[in-house]
């Protein structure tokens, strides 16, 4: 399934975010101009969820799709993980606002106001990426490795964003301080599904600490984004360290 899962979820968004950075390179305008250039690159966004969805619905049992809907869709009753993953984005995402700097371009109140728009442009990857992806590496590899390869597929799948003019991606950011970011979020994401079990809780995360950059725009630096890094290596040693010793506890 993992095959034709990346083979659906490439072929959508490059097909999608192809065209549109095609067509905006050409003609030198932002993609955000025309409607039609605007669902193109949604779709785009789409592909890892619309992917995984589909692969699940075809070769997945009809207990197990209905079970990875409903555990992208139905927010987990335990308060505590909410404060964990609150606690893990805001150390993550401000951490290098503090060390090198940055500006607040916003209300820190759009971090919740724009949540919603955050879900549906980054989070819903997570249906793919983590939802999908990372378990079924898991089964063939340690926890880091498949954390690690979903970080570098993460990152490759991201790349047309560079050549869409009026992305995020064209317009600000460096390719190799992208890297180190994508790899972070990896081992921050992987530590909450590890932790949770849930791909609802991976969106929101992801959302959210896309939210919080959107208010605190924070200094291009690669010094900056190892310090992510190290942080999101720690956090995701810190867990695969103590689920370790529990599993060997409860053997």
């Amino acid at each position: 399934m993992l095959k034709k899962y990346l083979l659906l979820t490439f072929s959508i968004t490059f097909l999608c975010w192809g065209v549109v950075a095609v067509y905006t390179q050409v003609r030198a305008i932002p993609f955000g101009s025309s409607i039609f250039l605007l669902i193109l690159y949604l779709l785009g966004v789409l592909g890892p969820a619309i992917a995984s969805v589909t692969i699940k619905k075809r070769f997945a049992s009809k207990n197990d799709y209905i079970k990875f809907l409903k555990n992208c869709y139905r927010p987990p009753k335990n308060t505590t993980w909410y404060l964990f993953i609150l606690t893990i984005v805001l150390a993550a995402s401000l951490l290098p606002y503090f060390i090198v700097g940055g500006n607040q371009v916003a209300p820190i109140q759009m971090i919740l106001l724009s949540l919603p728009l955050f879900i549906l442009i980054g989070g819903l990857e997570e249906i793919g990426w983590r939802g999908f992806m990372l378990p079924e590496l898991t089964k063939l590899m340690p926890s880091h490795t498949s954390t690690l390869l979903v970080g570098i597929v993460w990152l490759v799948w991201h790349l047309p964003l560079f050549f869409i003019i009026g992305t995020y991606q064209h317009e600000h950011l460096n390719i190799f301080a992208f890297t180190v970011t994508v790899i972070s979020l990896s081992f921050l994401l992987s530590t909450v599904y590890f932790k949770t079990n849930s791909i609802f809780l991976c969106i929101i995360t992801h959302a959210l600490y896309n939210s919080v950059l959107d208010v605190f725009i924070i200094v291009q630096s690669l010094f900056g984004e190892i310090v992510v890094f190290a942080f999101a290596l720690f956090i995701f040693i810190l867990f695969t360290t103590y689920r370790n010793k529990m599993v060997a506890n409860n053997n």
